[in-house]
């Protein structure tokens, strides 16, 4: 057999191994109170940055308003790792937590698994899940 057969044959066994280790994950934020701005949602694999800034998550998406839940679809994360989602509902379109006296947040935001939150921000700890294929992860979210 010749290199020019064996590398597509390995380059597509390649491939199947990467997508046997990759899943979908749809989220959907619900609760939203208008369609006012955008959803801003971040996947965390490590704590750094976590929930509030976005700019530092693995993968990233926006998501316009149309009611009160946004839908959206990450490809390729990593299968069987634990992760954690945070989502933002930019009203002011500044792309980042506009925050109010005593640092508490002026706009809507939701973390994975929903943990209950006492004072200062969710930890990573709290939002983290691992996602299964075909069950959407739901955050609800929170407005003070």
């Amino acid at each position: 057999m010749s290199a020019g057969r064996v590398m597509p044959g390995a380059a597509l066994l390649a491939g199947l191994v990467t997508q046997a280790h990759a899943m979908d994950v749809e989220v959907i934020a619900r609760g939203l109170r208008n369609q006012t701005g955008s959803a801003l949602f971040a996947v965390f694999l490590e704590p750094a940055g976590f929930p509030g800034e976005g700019e530092r998550a693995a993968y990233r998406l926006e998501a316009p308003i149309t009611g009160s839940e946004v839908r959206v679809r990450f490809t390729d994360l990593p299968d069987d790792r634990p992760l954690a989602i945070a989502v933002l509902h930019d009203e002011d379109g500044d792309r980042r937590v506009a925050m109010g006296f005593f640092g508490i947040p002026k706009e809507g935001f939701g973390v994975s698994n929903n943990p209950r939150i006492l004072f200062g921000p969710p930890s990573f700890k709290d939002a983290l899940l691992t996602p299964k294929a075909g069950q959407p992860v739901l955050i609800d979210m929170r407005y003070f």
